[in-house]
């Protein structure tokens, strides 16, 4: 009975293996359909694609992909000087191409006590306005939105939360959670008006939750159950075939996060990982890894989740410890747990 019973749990393991590998085989072999948003409108031109976190890594290989596929480029980011260079260097190597900058600190969305009444004491709140952004970009044909930027707290990196500031917490969570969901609840309308359009939302392979990093993992988490309601949401109005949204997940990327490893097969640069992105795009898929090297990657963490709970923990565990000491230089021993 023993003998049945794993022979049945290894044969399952193998058609879990086999039924994953034909579905990543499938998206990754499948072309893709970015000239679907490639469209003129008659009222207000050519067709535009606002990047947020555009000054540098993913977001900024972003901008030189759609301007080589023809769209126009809002560059989003929170210097102006940094995004003057890179409009200046698109405009070198694109000058049939048209690009604006946008300026907004992500990390600075209104907590809800600035929502209410303003008291006589209280500063001025330096929160966004996303109306405002929303009337700056109003007379484009905006049909492409990525919400790129994003990150986790830094210095250090890897944090427990009861030692975490709560200004930390709350930027990060504002960064890479409510900064995609209000700029995308407030450009929603532009994008419905200009369809078929699109909405990329990027998010990370660790969104599930690792220790150390957990307002990073949660927001990204949130970005990503967002990117399923809004999807469904359109269905439900009947536009679900006017705006694709679309979750990409990414690995490790050098020079994007303050990754300096060398390119390899699985730490592909920001240029690679922004086309592998937007070859997924146009073919109905919901949430995925953008580059096939990183799928092969989540699939073995995906095989891992079929072992006992307090193994695959212990194995989060010390990548984690693994991690702070490499890039926290904590060389202090590690607590058992």
């Amino acid at each position: 009975m023993a003998d049945k019973v794993l022979s049945l749990v290894g044969l399952s393991t193998i058609l879990f293996f086999c039924v994953k590998l034909f579905k990543l085989i499938v998206i990754y072999l499948r072309p893709s359909r970015l000239d679907r948003f490639h469209h003129v409108s008659h009222e207000e031109g050519p067709p535009w694609a606002l990047v947020t976190g555009a000054s540098d890594g993913i977001g900024r290989a972003f901008t030189y992909e759609l301007a080589a596929n023809g769209f126009n480029v809002v560059l989003h980011g929170r210097h102006h000087w940094k995004l003057s260079q890179v409009r200046d260097d698109l405009l070198d190597k694109y000058p049939q191409r048209t690009f604006r900058i946008l300026i907004a600190d992500a990390s600075t969305v209104a907590c809800t006590p600035c929502l209410g009444p303003r008291r006589e004491d209280k500063e001025e709140s330096a929160s966004l306005d996303f109306a405002t952004i929303q009337r700056e970009l109003d007379d484009i044909n905006l049909t492409i939105l990525v919400n790129n930027v994003g990150g986790g707290p830094v210095n250090p990196v890897c944090l427990p939360v009861w030692e975490s500031p709560e200004s930390k917490i709350t930027g990060n969570i504002s960064l890479n959670a409510l900064f995609p969901l209000h700029l995308t609840r407030a450009l929603l309308p532009s994008l419905i008006r200009h369809s078929p359009s699109l909405v990329i939302n990027i998010s990370t392979m660790v969104d599930q939750g690792f220790p150390l990093l957990a307002s990073y993992t949660a927001s990204k988490q949130f970005l990503m159950a967002t990117t399923r309601a809004l999807r469904l949401e359109l269905q439900m109005e009947g536009m679900g075939d006017d705006v694709e949204i679309l979750g990409i997940k990414v690995g490790r990327v050098t020079g994007a996060r303050g990754c300096t490893e060398p390119v390899s097969l699985f730490v592909p640069n920001a240029e690679t990982m922004a086309k592998a992105a937007l070859a997924r795009v146009g073919n109905g898929n919901h949430i995925v890894v953008g580059y096939w090297a990183h799928a092969l990657q989540q699939l073995g963490g995906e095989l891992l989740g079929l072992l006992p709970t307090w193994f695959s923990d212990r194995v989060y565990i010390d990548i984690m410890r693994q991690e702070r000491a490499a890039l926290d230089g904590d060389t202090k021993p590690a607590k058992q747990s």
